[in-house]
């Protein structure tokens, strides 16, 4: 999928759905962390799938806030642009074109998040929260909502119960909309054209390996291609 497929208001009609059902209260949903596979260098980044579901943000170190209530609003925290990181990590929206680009009410450096999300919380009845999805997170969200607590004797209260956004998310994946169909149906449109070529370049006493190098070679074409061309989100399963 190119991000210049993506229709951003189908997203932002996916996050009020979500602060409907929250009916109050603040969702927190981070995406994945980058994993280190040696020294400085990472794996290819692969985003956390809810997170994906409700922002189409394709970036690492992100994290959606939804606020929910009588006006909801949500919320994007990321990295701030850099020129001189982009020379080694790639393009970074930052928050101001990611508003534009992805439309969010509100985004804001990455690095404000522990600064703005005791006050996000203050008042709030609830927290959804991916529980025990990472326990780094799990100790950062409990500093947040200490935070809060330090501060009842000034009228602010922390929120009272602490649920799972992903029930929220995995209950509205289960009915499809027209974009995720559109998605499936490309999918299986994929699948059923590579099978047809495997088949093609079978022969009676082939090797597998045959097949598979020649499935292969026909990736490593389709990923060159597809890293040539600025713009172009890869998600993978």
């Amino acid at each position: 999928m190119k991000l210049t497929d993506i229709q951003p208001s189908a997203y932002a009609e996916r996050r009020l759905r979500v602060a409907r059902a929250m009916q109050g209260g603040v969702a927190v949903v981070p995406t994945a962390p980058e994993r280190v596979r040696n020294r400085d260098t990472h794996y290819p980044f692969r985003f956390d799938s809810h997170f994906w579901y409700l922002t189409a943000f394709p970036e690492p170190e992100a994290v959606l806030v939804i606020v929910a209530g009588v006006s909801p609003r949500s919320i994007l925290f990321c990295r701030e642009r850099s020129e001189e990181r982009a020379v080694w990590e790639g393009f970074r929206y930052g928050p101001e074109a990611a508003r534009e680009r992805f439309g969010f009410d509100a985004t804001l450096p990455i690095a404000s998040l522990d600064e703005e999300m005791p006050k996000l919380l203050a008042d709030q009845p609830a927290l959804y929260y991916p529980l025990g999805a990472d326990a780094a997170w799990d100790a950062r969200t409990v500093k947040w909502l200490n935070a809060v607590r330090e501060r009842e004797r000034s009228g602010f209260v922390a929120p009272a119960r602490v649920e799972d956004v992903r029930v929220l998310v995995d209950e509205m994946r289960l009915i499809k909309d027209r974009d995720e169909l559109a998605t499936m149906r490309s999918a299986a449109a994929i699948s059923a054209a590579a099978h047809r070529r495997a088949m093609q370049s079978t022969r009676p006493g082939a090797a597998a390996r045959r097949s598979t190098r020649s499935a292969a070679r026909r990736r490593s074409r389709r990923r060159r291609r597809s890293a040539s061309r600025p713009g172009t989100a890869r998600p993978r399963a």
